[in-house]
């Protein structure tokens, strides 16, 4: 399982040279240009500590100003007094395939620099920065260390203008056990606002300052650190990297990271660009990320599955239940049927054994529920205390195989701590030696890890449908909400929001999207398993048309287009597969939103099935049409939506 799976890496070095998109500016300062030179990272070192600086090249104009860097450590100093050592450039060209996400062949080109330095210890350490043409990362590797070495913190920030905006959540700590990144998204909070909560500002995060769009996140998380977020306090604009909470995961686990021999920290990702589509398009927390270990990953299936739980919470220990949702798969053509918490403990007869054979005869796959804990949180839903055991982790997964489970989804991690970050890791390479499938609920949010382990196939991390449940400020806010998430959350990977519900769980949490909203969350939103929530008989009941969009509607993308949007608006992308677009728009206002959208990459003449907003929110109005020029005219009511699907 080490084998990487990529096509063809050029690596271009020269110790203390500069390549055509990287020069020095004087002896402690030095410049690093994208490949196509629209964005340059300015990089000196000053006293001893290490500031860096973007912009756009083009314009001139500072994107992120003047910011620090730097490693706090036990013992050790990592942040200032260095001495130079080398300098490197390097072009990285290289070419991969990605089994989910949204483009399925990706290049990851870009300049980098690395400063060779060394602490007032004479301990190496280099600072590595990366320039793209949507954006700049950067990262701290040890080589040489060779005690163990306890990781308190960073100096790692990015200093952004105040004059701006930011869509940004709160590092929450639900239920007072840790975060599960299921906060609100602010809607265009003041640059600088601090955080409410001493816990700080959750990852991802977008900014708009001046003419700019600004995302940042991280990618590249290995066993050896923690998840991080933004600190509380952001004065003038100096967002600062903040550390795991002592009291996450029950206070079980380190609040840093611990690591013997050399290392690597996860990559600082700044996605920055004037148009906000490039940021929506990039793949940049994969490029980031380690190749593939998994040598044959042909067993990984994406699609699309069935669940009970939305409409029925106890629906998981009723094999009579369960067997109607897994009737749903089957008519509908999807892959899967997802079987929630406590499973183990079926009710009025009927056992697992007896589910298993049932979908086996029907041809769909099951996914079945687990709990991550052990001590790290104190969630009572079963089956637990088995995914927090090695031993006990490696004999279910083969029992799992043995059984003909195609995927487990593992919940409530309540923490980014180090060891949890592990955990995360060690289930994706369990699961991964007996071709089993993972998604992560109540989890962090996507690091890139869905290259590396092709088998993670979606992460929760996001306020989604599973709220129609029991928030009646859900229903209310979900129309702007999920255009923000289109902007932010969805950006950095795989999101399981569990779309496309129709009907209201109860009377007093009616949504106030209409059908065609909900039916284009199935294309507004990636992921590489895509839960349909609804009640079966919401699904039976729709449209021939719509039941036919819902059977062929893919979940594995070969390109994505951002088309117009505004976050808190309005959202409008197209993804393709094979020769057929599927173009959606959401609504996220209570006015009327009508537009010509332009379609400079689909053919004349090509073939539409249209999907919009019928004569009241429930009815979805379906025809069929030719494309007489390359645009179409839309028109989505209040909190409304549509679906275009064009055959070239």
């Amino acid at each position: 399982m080490n084998k990487p799976f990529l096509y063809c890496i050029i690596i271009i070095a020269s110790s203390l040279g500069l390549t055509n998109c990287t020069k020095k500016q004087n002896a402690n300062s030095w410049k690093v240009y994208s490949p196509d030179s629209t964005l340059v990272v300015n990089v000196s070192l000053e006293s001893g500590k290490v500031f860096y600086s973007v912009l756009d090249a083009a314009s001139g104009d500072t994107v992120i100003f003047k910011s620090a860097t730097g490693v706090l450590a036990e013992q050790q100093n990592f942040s200032d007094s260095f001495n130079l050592s080398g300098v490197s450039t390097t072009t990285i060209k290289e070419k991969y395939t990605m089994i989910t996400g949204k483009r399925k062949e990706n290049e990851n080109f870009c300049q980098q620099l690395t400063l060779s330095l060394t602490n007032n210890n004479n301990i190496p350490t280099e600072i590595i920065f990366r320039a793209y043409h949507e954006g700049v990362a950067f990262r701290y590797h040890f080589p040489e260390i060779s005690d163990t070495v306890r990781i308190t913190g960073e100096e790692s920030e990015f200093t952004i203008s105040t004059k701006g905006k930011a869509w940004i959540q709160n590092y929450e700590m639900p239920y007072e056990w840790g975060p599960a990144y299921e906060a609100w998204y602010s809607y265009g909070t003041p640059i600088g606002s601090p955080a409410k909560e001493v816990s700080g500002w959750a990852l991802p995060a977008l900014f708009q300052t001046g003419d700019h769009y600004v995302l940042l996140c991280e990618s590249g998380n290995d066993r050896n650190y923690w998840g991080a977020h933004l600190r509380q306090a952001c004065d003038r604009g100096h967002y600062k990297i903040g550390t795991p909470l002592a009291m996450e995961a029950e206070g079980t686990g380190k609040a840093y990271a611990e690591v013997t021999g050399p290392f690597h920290t996860p990559w600082r990702i700044i996605m920055c660009s004037k148009r906000i589509g490039d940021i929506v398009e990039s793949n940049l927390t994969h490029h980031l990320a380690p190749p593939s270990v998994i040598d044959d990953p042909s067993w990984v299936v994406p699609g699309r599955s069935s669940w009970s739980w939305w409409s029925d919470h106890a629906s998981s220990r009723n094999v009579k239940t369960l067997k109607a949702y897994i009737d749903l798969s089957s008519k509908m053509g999807w892959e899967y049927s997802l079987v929630d918490a406590n499973w183990n403990i079926m009710e009025n007869g009927g056992n697992v054994s007896e589910l298993l054979d049932y979908a086996k005869k029907r041809n769909v796959g099951l996914t079945l529920w687990y709990n991550s804990g052990g001590p790290h949180n104190r969630v009572t839903e079963q089956p637990r205390d088995i995914m927090s055991d090695p031993i006990k982790r490696k004999a279910e997964f083969k029992k799992l195989h043995e059984w003909g489970i195609k995927a487990v989804k593992v919940d409530f991690f309540n923490s980014d701590k180090q060891n949890i970050m592990a955990q995360y890791q060690d289930i994706l390479r369990d699961a991964a030696e007996e071709q089993i499938m993972v998604l992560f609920h109540g989890c962090t949010a996507p690091r890139g890890w869905s290259r590396t382990y092709p088998n993670l196939v979606a992460m929760e991390a996001v306020k989604g449908a599973e709220q129609y449940s029991f928030d009646t400020v859900f229903c209310n806010n979900a129309p702007r909400h999920n255009t923000i998430l289109a902007m932010t959350r969805n950006v950095v990977g795989p999101m399981d929001y569990t779309p496309v519900t129709f009907t209201d769980y109860k009377e007093r949490l009616a949504h106030t999207t209409t059908n065609a909203n909900e039916l284009a969350l199935a294309v507004i939103f990636e992921s590489g398993f895509v839960h349909f929530a609804d009640r079966a008989s919401a699904y039976e009941q729709a449209k021939p048309a719509v039941q036919r969009f819902l059977r062929d509607v893919p979940v594995v993308w070969d390109d994505i287009r951002y088309l117009q949007g505004e976050p808190g608006k309005e959202i409008v992308l197209a993804r393709r597969k094979g020769n057929t677009w599927y173009v959606a728009g959401i609504n996220g206002t209570k006015n009327v939103s009508t537009f010509e959208l332009a379609l400079p990459f689909i053919a004349e003449n090509a073939n539409v099935s249209a999907f919009e907003d019928g004569a009241n929110p429930r009815d979805i109005a379906t025809r069929q049409f030719r494309m007489d020029r390359r645009s179409l005219s839309v028109t989505m009511k209040p909190k409304g939506g549509f679906i275009f699907v064009i055959q070239e």
